[in-house]
């Protein structure tokens, strides 16, 4: 997926007549009050949170390793901004939604290990914010997300945690349009048989998941609806275009791939901004798995929240 490709997507919203009809069109489809008003209302501000937002991915693309976590933290807030204004045309109605939503250990201990670390979810602000305008999840106040659990949600990441902690977190899914193929092994690692594996899948209340045959080596499902990079749950998204289905018995929580990146994005920040002697160290010293994790998310998350947050925006319109 290169930059260009992600970017275009965005490119048609740089105009503020076709962006009040985009606006206007998402109102009126929600039966939104005031449709006409508000979306000449929000036309600039939303245009403006998209180039700020790609302003600082630009940034990002050119700057040192060492500085991308803020200008990629900030770069997707604006982007998360301009999607809000699409379901929720008040925004911001009140301060307490302008906080990041999301609090860190503020003193680190003496042996920090960055995937051993964890993100705490606040009661309010962005994050509670965002995940239930956008993706209908309400997380609950202290509930913690770990680096080391969240980021193994991420496929992308599969090889290296692979090579480096020889864990086989998740398996790829053979699709044809509807149908999905399942390697049966899955099984084992979730300690699941396969009627509480359908069970388990038809946990995502925007898609139904029938089994259609079961194979020494495969378990077929049929799902109601081709799956979306944005609304796959359990699945995950891989940039190349399939799908992966994590296949080990770790906590799962009700996450979209969004919100892990918030979080992982908004601790490097933190480390990037206040934690500098560990933080360049890091960078130069090799003593932890965590260099190759942070440098490896970071490309990852550089053109794929772009690419997932332009989805969004595109299924709106």
């Amino acid at each position: 997926m290169s930059d260009a490709n992600t970017w275009s997507l965005y490119y048609s919203f740089f105009s503020s007549s076709r962006a009040q009809k985009y606006l206007y069109g998402c109102y009126e489809n929600a039966g939104i009050e005031q449709a006409e008003s508000k979306s000449y209302q929000n036309c600039y501000p939303f245009i403006y949170f998209l180039e700020h937002g790609k302003k600082y991915y630009d940034l990002a693309g050119t700057a040192p390793t060492e500085l991308q976590p803020v200008l990629l933290f900030y770069g997707m807030i604006q982007l998360l901004k301009a999607c809000i204004l699409t379901v929720d045309p008040d925004y911001p109605e009140n301060s307490s939604v302008l906080a990041h939503g999301v609090t860190t250990r503020k003193r680190k201990k003496k042996y920090y290990e960055f995937l051993h670390d964890e993100v705490r979810i606040q009661r309010s602000g962005l994050f509670n914010h965002f995940s239930t305008k956008l993706f209908h999840v309400k997380h609950a106040e202290g509930e913690k997300l770990k680096m080391n659990d969240i980021m193994a949600l991420i496929p992308e990441l599969r090889d290296l945690f692979l090579h480096v902690h020889n864990e086989d977190i998740n398996v790829q899914v053979m699709r044809n349009d509807q149908e999905l193929i399942i390697p049966i092994d899955v099984l084992d690692g979730l300690h699941m048989n396969t009627g509480r594996l359908i069970s388990f899948l038809n946990e995502n209340p925007e898609i139904t998941f029938q089994l259609l045959k079961e194979t020494k080596e495969h378990i077929i499902v049929h799902s109601s609806k081709v799956l979306h990079p944005l609304e796959c749950e359990p699945f995950s998204y891989h940039t190349n275009g399939s799908y992966y289905l994590y296949s080990s018995r770790r906590e799962m929580k009700e996450l979209n791939e969004c919100m892990i990146h918030y979080a992982v994005l908004y601790n490097l920040s933190m480390l990037c901004r206040y934690e500098t002697e560990w933080w360049s160290d890091i960078f130069h010293s090799y003593t932890t798995n965590d260099l190759p994790f942070i440098k490896e998310f970071l490309s990852i998350t550089r053109t794929k929240m772009p690419y997932l947050l332009g989805q969004f925006l595109q299924r709106k319109g």
